[in-house]
């Protein structure tokens, strides 16, 4: 761990070279506010920066420029540092230990079974197989069975494990779904049916298929791309594409091998090309093929930092109240996860409005707050791994430098450099204060707002309103750029982006100077698009998806939701619901799509270490 110092000296060293090259370009047509918020933006997303991956030397170069920013203004570190150090798996690396092997027995109908010989086939890990990024440690063996698509869908009346027992055997699977036209096409050669079946992401998840095999009792699969010019390309190895762990072994082989497996009556090739012609499944066991599959998964951890600085409030009667300014500065990388970007090739993103926008504009509004402090107290966090899933702000949430019951409300700055006529401003609905204050400001600053009442979302105000605290969430939209190389820095409107730090700081003035704290109120989370139309029943719960081996960890509630009504709370793990073991959000939402409203349910979860019950009833999904 680096201390400050050290930080600030490399700092010195590292920028001498580029804080001359902002001064080569002044902007001189921008007012001082935009100039300053540019010249951050700038460092942020430059290329030395290499798109501040959580866990990178550009995301330590950030935190550290961001941290002498807070020295500089003035605030103060929390415990003697202003680093909040929390652990990142950054690396995966495949385990000598993990292995493929398969053993295969010739028919001979013409010679007694104990006669027919068997041959072992192995794959080498690493080139023809590698381990799913969430895939469990450990050994499995048994049969082999090929479960189509691995998909289970009773609205399009079908389902790749109707007639197939996987229990205790390994199950093997492919990619995609079979509406995916772009398969049809390329392999059925009589004419399409005439209706279209669009391609449904919902059931290309791997996740899914995961999922559906481990409630089937399969003891670990084995996937493999559908017939194409990259059905031997293996996926990385990603840490960001970790959570949460499955159950079993999972693994990704070549095709050309799994196509070894297969008998030449019911080969995986013409297999797949039936069940893309008539739709239906072609599920079978391969009883002479017995299969181990080993994993061993080796993660590489480091500390990453939240960045946090403290400004004390100058009204002794309210300094003990603290109001949470928050942005995060993580992003892509070179894209190796998350990237939307129409080329494969290894690319900076240098997140230029995601988010360099929003830790602009916390660093600008942290100067301004500085030399004018409020009555109340300010706890500015720059998040970290935010991208991963918000991780920085679940840490913080959970391990507090400042007591949560003293905080009075939370700002959030996400995107925030591309104005053009609306503001968008989320968590409306979490407080009675917000919509008055935002009517009697908006206008004095030309600015026009686009709301939404719901605090939960996904960034790093979510958290915090799951523990009952009131937020404002600032956005400006998405947009062609959004996680891609070209969300560079002179696409940024920095003088909307100042003028929108004139409206936070206003809201702050006027949040940290009246004498009541700003009331709270819960609001619903809307429905995961992922899921739509498959749950007919709503349980209200807002999951954290950092990684637990137990169940499903809770950032909070919804207001109102059968969740609340029957007594669950953040930082509950739920590990049952009803007959359904809870391990993921999937096994969550293939739970729910058994219930109907009305249905009572038993739900069990941890709290601090003790588990305990309490009876949900759903209600209608709306």
């Amino acid at each position: 761990m680096r201390t400050l110092q050290s930080y600030r000296f490399w700092l010195l060293l590292s920028l001498a070279g580029s804080i001359p090259t902002w001064a080569q370009n002044p902007a001189s047509l921008l007012s001082p506010a935009a100039e300053r918020l540019q010249g951050y933006v700038r460092f942020l997303a430059s290329p030395e920066l290499e798109g501040r991956a959580a866990g990178s030397e550009g995301n330590r170069r950030a935190a550290a420029f961001i941290a002498e920013h807070f020295r500089r203004i003035g605030l103060q570190p929390v415990g003697g540092s202003y680093f909040q150090q929390f652990p990142l798996v950054t690396e995966l690396r495949i385990g000598t230990a993990t292995r493929a092997e398969f053993t295969i027995t010739v028919e001979r109908l013409d010679l007694p079974r104990e006669m027919w010989r068997s041959y072992t086939l192995r794959w080498n890990a690493g080139t023809q197989f590698v381990p799913l990024s969430f895939s469990a440690n450990g050994t499995a063996s048994g049969h082999l069975v090929f479960a189509g698509f691995g998909i289970s869908a009773p609205e399009r009346q079908y389902d790749d494990y109707e007639g197939v027992e996987v229990r205790g055997k390994i199950v093997l699977i492919l990619r995609g779904t079979p509406w995916d036209e772009r398969l049809r096409s390329k392999l059925v050669r009589e004419k399409l049916r005439e209706e279209r079946h669009s391609i449904d992401p919902r059931y290309a998840s791997l996740r899914y298929k995961i999922s559906e095999a481990e409630r089937r009792g399969a003891a670990a699969v084995i996937v493999v791309d559908p017939q194409g010019d990259s059905a031997n390309v293996l996926l990385p190895l990603s840490p960001e594409t970790r959570s949460p762990l499955a159950s079993i072994p999972v693994i990704h082989a070549q095709r050309v091998e799994a196509a070894k497996l297969f008998p030449r009556d019911r080969s995986l090739y013409t297999r797949e090309l039936e069940i893309l012609r008539t739709l239906k499944p072609q599920s079978f066991e391969l009883p002479l093929v017995q299969a181990t599959i080993t994993v061993e998964l080796e993660t590489i951890e480091v500390e990453i930092p939240n960045v946090i600085g403290y400004l004390r409030g100058k009204d002794p009667a309210y300094a003990h109240e603290h109001i949470i300014l928050g942005a995060h500065f993580d992003h892509l990388g070179w894209g190796s996860f998350g990237s939307l970007a129409a080329s494969r090739e290894p690319a900076i993103h240098p997140g230029a409005d995601d988010n360099a926008s929003g830790t602009a504009l916390l660093m600008e509004l942290a100067e301004r707050l500085a030399r004018q402090p409020l009555p109340r107290s300010v706890l500015v966090i720059a998040f970290n791994a935010e991208e991963h899933g918000v991780v920085g702000s679940s840490y913080y949430a959970r391990h507090p430098l400042l007591p949560l019951d003293s905080a009075i409300a939370m700002l959030n700055f996400d995107m925030v450099g591309r104005l053009q006529d609306k503001l968008i401003l989320h968590g409306l609905g979490s407080s009675s204060i917000w919509q008055p204050l935002l009517d009697s400001l908006a206008p004095l600053f030309g600015m026009q707002l686009s709301t939404v009442e719901s605090g939960f979302g996904p960034s790093d105000h979510t958290p915090f309103h799951a523990r009952g605290l009131p937020v404002l969430h600032f956005f400006t939209g998405l947009h062609s750029d959004y996680h891609r190389p070209s969300d560079t820095w002179e696409k940024l409107n920095y003088e909307g982006l100042a003028r929108i730090a004139d409206l936070a700081e206003a809201i702050l003035r006027a949040i940290g100077s009246r004498p009541e704290r700003p009331d709270a109120r819960r609001t619903q989370a809307a429905a995961s698009s992922q899921f739509e139309g498959r749950l007919r029943v709503r349980l209200g719960v807002i999951p954290d998806y950092s990684d637990h081996p137990a169940g499903l960890r809770l950032n909070g509630v919804s207001a109102e939701s059968p969740a609340e009504r029957a007594g669950l709370q953040a930082d509950d793990i739920i590990v049952q619901l009803g007959p359904y073991t809870i391990r993921s959000i999937y096994d969550l939402m293939h739970a729910l799509q058994q219930f109907t409203p009305g249905d009572t349910v038993t739900v069990h979860f941890l709290r601090n270490g003790a588990r305990k019950t309490a009876q949900v009833r759903f209600e209608e999904l709306r």
